[in-house]
């Protein structure tokens, strides 16, 4: 399986189109820590705003997103009308999954830069000035097709400085990510996956820190348990689920899996079962 359909496989998030059609007012958006918001612009002018950064006006065909969910507010200039289709995507553990802090914290792309995303976008566009059945769904749908091909042009441009997505452009670190992904029940060490990456312990775990930003067992730890909350989700049983999750007993995986989330993994998925 390919870097980015694993990542996605692992770490999942789902789209929830909350508007589709002319929009003419003005709309505040509060820091939401579930769930980014992505704004497809068919016809400006709009004006984002957000605090920090300089206003941006979009006035031709274009995409918003705010994967972490920033505080930002959408404005239409006085007299103006827009065309929006605006959804919510939920990633799994909110802003800390590491697919959200891949990204930067607000990534435009105007229509005619987009690449292979411009057949997706002109999709929706298209789906979302239908009026047959099943366009809510389809539009959902879409939407989730368009941020994996954000995730990937995001990979293949190379760009990204800090998080798991540049982790995975690095040659090096990239062979000792994989194999933590495909076999993290294994009992890795600092310098078995030093080894794999063709690096001195010292510089691996530098380097590593550095590109992924946090330390190699850190990042080893995150991913078993974010497994393990996968497969308790599943109906597996404790005993299994540490063991795929390569910890040598129940109890060692259980003080790992508390240390890491802050309650039991009965009790984790007790209060995750409603959500």
């Amino acid at each position: 399986m390919d870097k980015i359909s694993s990542l996605v496989g692992r770490y999942s998030f789902r789209a929830r189109v909350f508007f589709n059609g002319v929009f003419c007012d003005a709309n505040s958006f509060p820091e939401d820590p579930a769930a980014g918001q992505l704004h497809l612009i068919r016809s400006g002018p709009v004006v984002f705003r957000q605090d920090g950064a300089e206003p941006l006006r979009v006035d031709e065909p274009a995409m918003v997103f705010y994967p972490r969910g920033s505080a930002h507010t959408l404005e239409i200039p006085d007299g103006a009308s827009a065309i929006l289709l605006c959804a919510h995507i939920s990633f799994e553990d909110g802003g800390a999954n590491p697919l959200a802090r891949a990204l930067p914290d607000r990534l435009y792309q105007p229509l005619n830069e987009m690449g292979a995303l411009r057949q997706t976008l002109e999709l929706l566009f298209t789906e979302a000035a239908s009026p047959s059945q099943g366009r809510e769904v389809i539009l959902d749908r879409l939407c989730d097709v368009l941020m994996v091909q954000v995730l990937r042009n995001e990979f293949d441009k190379g760009e990204m400085s800090v998080g798991l997505l540049a982790g995975l452009a690095d040659r090096q670190l990239s062979l000792a990510l994989a194999a933590i992904h495909e076999r993290a029940h294994e009992p890795w060490q600092l310098t078995s996956l030093a080894r794999l990456a063709c690096m001195s312990r010292a510089r691996f775990t530098e380097h590593f820190r550095n590109v992924v930003g946090m330390p190699p067992g850190e990042y080893l730890t995150r991913w078993r348990i974010g497994m393990a909350q996968n497969l308790l989700r599943k109906g597996l049983p404790v005993k299994v689920v540490s063991a795929q999750a390569g910890y040598t007993s129940a109890p060692a995986f259980t003080r790992a899996f508390t240390t890491m989330v802050g309650c039991s993994p009965r009790q984790w998925l007790k209060e995750a079962a409603p959500a």
